[in-house]
């Protein structure tokens, strides 16, 4: 994790969200479905895609009622499921892709490629990690809190900082969050 992927779905989401009949964000699926179980999920899933305040009754073992179906198939959505670990969840809570109407979105992000290879996805992005000048940059932005040119003692004691980051944007950002600045006051 820490490399951004649900920062970008979260992005991607909130700017498309108005052009479709419904749409759901759920988040943090892997360890809901471990928690809860994946009925949960649906139901929070349908009461959000049907607009209903309860969706128990559309949900039966194993999937949706032809009810739910029919309405779905009729609906424009975008879902976004965050944090998936098993095509099986993909699957259990979209049917596939096959309950949602023409032109629907699911979005998926997943630590684990071959779950989307085995949901025979559409479509792979794979989130790269930051090269060391964007890592640099990022952890000066919320070290120095500007994007200026750092002077050559900053930039040695900020790259030693991030060889831990390993290009991940979350932790580079984090720890620049974290590393005072001699501009900044102590707090």
């Amino acid at each position: 994790g820490g490399v951004g992927k649900t920062t970008l779905a979260t992005a991607v989401f909130n700017r498309l969200c108005d052009g479709f009949e419904g749409f759901c964000f759920l988040n943090n699926v892997r360890e809901r479905a471990e928690k809860y179980g994946i009925d949960h999920l649906k139901k929070e899933l349908l009461s959000k895609l049907l607009k209903e305040e309860d969706a128990s009754p559309f949900v039966t073992p194993g999937g949706i009622t032809n009810f739910a179906k029919k309405r779905l198939s009729r609906t424009k959505v975008l879902v976004v499921l965050d944090d998936v670990n098993d095509s099986d969840q993909m699957e259990d809570l979209c049917g596939g892709h096959t309950w949602f109407g023409a032109s629907s979105r699911i979005i998926v992000t997943t630590r684990d490629k071959h779950v989307l290879v085995k949901a025979d996805a559409d479509h792979i992005h794979e989130v790269e990690t930051l090269n060391s000048d964007d890592s640099l940059w990022l952890f000066s932005l919320n070290a120095f809190k500007q994007n200026c040119t750092i002077e050559a003692e900053q930039v040695e004691l900020s790259k030693r900082v991030l060889n831990y980051s390993k290009g991940l944007p979350f932790a580079s950002g984090g720890m620049g969050k974290t590393t005072l600045s001699p501009h900044r006051p102590n707090r």
